[in-house]
């Protein structure tokens, strides 16, 4: 059995950041025609772009399933690891877990929960996004223009980067 917490199509995230909409135009247009990247992963965020989160994360449901189905998952593996370890130690363990079983089955059981929502957490808020989200709305704030490409491959972001980096103000990036 597969277990799939991630729900989005594309974690990963390239932005290039231009002072003017022909150059980000222009950086659209090389993406599409010499990086063959297809236009429906590449959005233009413009200066005060009232829709700015969406071209950032598109998948604002699916990030939102991601949430729920891992914290879902791994509270239960947590559990489950939680189970296996106090009977280990129910059994063969020290004389205080031994002579108290059903205490001990209680704390690991919640303690691996808890620590499996808690790594849930840290999956699911992906700090890695937040140097790319920040540096965007700033160059949304000072009148920039910003060129964001969706994707998950590595070789697709090596190639956007490669493309873009002689034309771009600034890069960033997120996998």
């Amino acid at each position: 059995m597969e277990v799939e917490i991630q729900n989005e199509q594309h974690t990963g995230r390239v932005a290039a950041i231009y002072t003017n909409e022909l150059s980000a135009n222009a950086a659209r247009q090389t993406l599409i025609n010499k990086g063959n990247i297809s236009p429906a992963v590449i959005s233009i965020v413009k200066p005060h772009d009232s829709n700015l989160s969406k071209k950032i994360e598109p998948e604002s449901q699916s990030i939102a399933k991601t949430i729920v189905k891992s914290h879902g998952w791994l509270g239960l593996i947590g559990a489950i690891s939680g189970l296996l370890l106090a009977t280990i130690l129910s059994i063969s363990g020290p004389e205080m877990t031994r002579s108290s079983p059903l205490f001990t089955y209680l704390v690991f059981i919640f303690f691996g929960a808890v620590f499996g929502m808690m790594l849930a957490g840290a999956i699911s808020i992906r700090p890695d996004h937040d140097p790319l989200i920040t540096k965007t709305i700033e160059a949304s704030q000072e009148n920039d223009w910003t060129v964001v490409v969706q994707t998950d491959d590595r070789a697709e972001i090596d190639l956007v980067k490669s493309l873009l980096k002689e034309s771009a103000v600034s890069m960033n990036e997120t996998l």
